[in-house]
């Protein structure tokens, strides 16, 4: 359970610094990624984690027993909304890093918006970062226009690196979805795991702690004998089990002579 405490964390922090990675990178090199999407895969561990770890603080927030109907709603409609963004957000990466006429069409529309609004700026980031020239070509609707080969030397397009990068990009969101899918996945198994056990847990406490069962048959707590209820007062149980026992008369206590069954002394008796 320790090292649960510490692994969690670390992965959660893991995730959305990939999901802050491919949303930097998709925005700078304007890859045909929705924001929306990657601000959602951002999100997403996030929501893992107060999945895990909004029991304790619910408790504490709300008293148990009080609101019954919001604990009731509000741990399914978590597990609901995680459900669906992960499942969006998979699906919408999955499309995206598998190579495609689409995702052709989706890089030649970014580029040719960015041509056609003159963002020299977006295209330039795109060919600096690749150390290229152009989309298909090096006169390709490059930056600065039909010189960018002269200025900078550059003899390759900018099509084929930037593509793998958005295949990277979209690997790595579906990455993020998918593991946090894995996450929910463990937490609601381990959740059952523990219902169980609770269930178990107060079905036993509520059999050995029976206020029918005869006295006699409960368990002795904390070290403490249970007095027998029809024994004398005082000196009851043992001492009032045996009263009488060798007495003259009921109200006498003088002791009678028993033989002790062992050796010649048995045979005397006998005889």
């Amino acid at each position: 359970m320790f090292r649960l405490t510490i692994i969690f964390p670390i992965l959660v922090a893991a995730l959305i610094a990939l999901a802050i990675y491919v949303q930097v990178t998709s925005s700078s090199l304007s890859l045909p990624l929705s924001t929306g999407t990657t601000v959602i895969t951002i999100l997403l561990p996030l929501i893992a984690a107060a999945n895990v770890f909004y029991t304790p603080i619910l408790d504490r927030i709300l008293p148990r027993g009080k609101y019954p109907a919001l604990q009731q709603l509000l741990p399914p409609a978590l597990q609901i909304i995680q459900a669906v963004l992960t499942t969006i957000v998979a699906t919408l990466a999955f499309e995206g890093f598998l190579p495609s006429q689409n995702l052709n069409c989706n890089l030649e529309g970014n580029w040719q918006q960015l041509w056609h609004e003159h963002d020299g700026r977006g295209i330039e980031r795109i060919q600096d970062s690749f150390n290229c020239c152009g989309l298909n070509s090096v006169r390709d609707r490059a930056w600065p226009r039909d010189h960018c080969q002269d200025f900078y030397n550059r003899h390759s397009s900018c099509a084929a690196p930037w593509r793998a990068t958005m295949q990277r990009n979209a690997g790595l969101e579906f990455g993020v979805a998918v593991a946090v899918g894995l996450i929910q996945l463990v937490h609601l198994a381990l959740s059952r795991l523990r219902n169980a056990q609770n269930r178990r847990a107060r079905d036993f406490k509520r059999i050995t702690h029976n206020p029918e069962a005869d006295s006699s048959d409960r368990l002795i707590e904390d070290g403490q004998p249970v007095e027998e209820a029809d024994g004398a007062e005082g000196n009851g149980g043992q001492d009032g089990s045996r009263r009488g026992y060798g007495a003259i008369s009921d109200g006498g206590s003088a002791p009678r002579i028993e033989p002790s069954g062992l050796g010649e002394e048995r045979n005397q008796w006998q005889s």
